[in-house]
């Protein structure tokens, strides 16, 4: 009883209601790119990684992820537009739900974002916009000796 009155006080860890979600705090683990989904196919890591932040009735959001190929802005951000990616999801999916959490896929394009090194064919982004992000090609992305040999 003494944990309940403590939580009705604090207003983050009071309950929500987000139409067919109910969720039993306010606290909500917002998107990160985590860049761990190699040839953009979630790894199952990533179910030890987010079960371990779901809590029951709360919220966690994923990294963005990819609705194509042309959507992407990093090397080895997750998609979501092969089966085999759909299928990468689901143990991630389940092992969020097994701890009781919600858990929402940010759909993502980055559109002019994005640099040429990340789309296929080495092409330019798809935008809906023809304008250049920046005036000086400054802002470029140029992979570093490092970004291929980063560790878990």
């Amino acid at each position: 009883m003494e944990n309940s009155a403590a939580n009705q006080s604090i207003p983050l860890l009071t309950p929500f209601s987000m139409r067919n979600f109910n969720l039993s705090h306010r606290i909500v683990m917002a998107p990160m790119a985590r860049m761990r989904s190699y040839g953009n196919v979630p790894q199952p890591h990533g179910a030890l990684y987010y079960s371990q932040r779901a809590t029951p009735g709360g919220l966690l959001i994923s990294e963005a992820t990819g609705v194509s190929e042309t959507a992407m802005a990093y090397h080895d951000m997750p998609g979501i537009w092969t089966k085999e990616q759909v299928e990468a999801w689901k143990p991630i999916v389940d092992a969020v739900h097994s701890n009781g959490a919600v858990f929402f896929c940010q759909l993502w394009h980055a559109g002019r974002v994005s640099h040429r090194d990340n789309q296929p064919n080495g092409e330019a982004p798809i935008s809906s916009t023809d304008k250049p992000l920046a005036e000086d090609s400054s802002n470029e992305y140029r992979p570093s000796e490092r970004s291929s040999s980063y560790m878990l």
